[in-house]
């Protein structure tokens, strides 16, 4: 009788260590998820908060815009307008420049020019 006993026993103190090992290796495997959890939810949180900021500054921006763009005084076609009176403008100005450096043909001179003495020569009259 004692010596089944103690094969019980040592049976029962088998499985509790098994057990045990199996318990410690579930805590250990739960402890490094809920770091892993933690870690990402401060991640997601630092994530959140900078697109929080972005929507943030996209809002303001839109809010700026919006008078201009959407309730703005002047209507397609007046900007259309201005953009083709401006674009003459340049053309304009562009062909300007370009004669502008173009060598002009020298003009003879006109009924009451005359030409200067070269300096430092001397008449004899």
């Amino acid at each position: 009788q004692e010596e089944s006993d103690q094969e019980a026993f040592q049976e029962d103190m088998k499985e509790c260590k098994i057990e045990q090992a199996r318990r410690t290796s579930e805590s250990k495997e739960k402890a490094a998820e809920e770091k892993r959890t933690v870690e990402k939810q401060r991640s997601m949180e630092a994530s959140r908060k900078s697109v929080a900021g972005e929507l943030e500054a996209t809002e303001q921006y839109f809010k700026d815009l919006h008078p201009a763009c959407i309730d703005g005084s002047s209507s397609y076609e007046d900007r259309k307008a201005a953009r083709s009176e401006e674009i003459e403008a340049l053309k304009n100005a562009q062909g300007l420049l370009q004669d502008a450096f173009k060598e002009k043909p020298e003009e003879p001179p006109t009924f009451l020019q005359r030409r200067r003495p070269a300096v430092g020569v001397l008449r004899t009259d």
